[in-house]
């Protein structure tokens, strides 16, 4: 039998995942440069973050920066995050990662090929979870 949870359940485990700033671990977000599609087995180190170019990753707290959507899926989305450099970097796309543990929570692979940015570019990512 397949474990389904409804919408209100959905909202509720979102919720408690992300806006509960009991929670202990804020998350952090970051690009990489590794040419790579998201896949189940990933683990933090299937991802090369990026460096240089004024890249630094940012940190997602818990708590009202999330915002929750019941739906069919619901989901949940952060605070955009603007990134802005100051030298040439190539990114593929982002994954979150627990800023204590380092466990991967998701990733997204935003440019298949590859995008590079300059001194003056920026990149602006809005995290999002969706549960289905």
């Amino acid at each position: 039998m397949t474990l389904l949870a409804p919408s209100a359940g959905e909202v509720c485990m979102l919720n408690n995942l992300l806006h509960n700033a009991a929670i202990p671990e804020n998350l952090l977000l970051k690009l990489y440069s590794n040419s790579k599609a998201p896949a189940a087995g990933d683990t933090a180190a299937s991802y090369t973050e990026v460096s240089g170019g004024g890249y630094a990753a940012k940190t997602l707290t818990n708590g009202a920066s999330w915002t929750t959507t019941s739906g069919t899926p619901s989901y949940s989305t952060y605070t955009a995050q603007t990134f802005n450099f100051t030298g040439t970097i190539t990114t593929y796309g982002y994954f979150i990662v627990g800023a204590t543990s380092g466990t991967i929570y998701w990733a997204e692979e935003i440019y298949p090929s590859g995008q590079t940015f300059n001194n003056g570019d920026s990149l602006t990512i809005t995290p999002k979870i969706t549960l289905t």
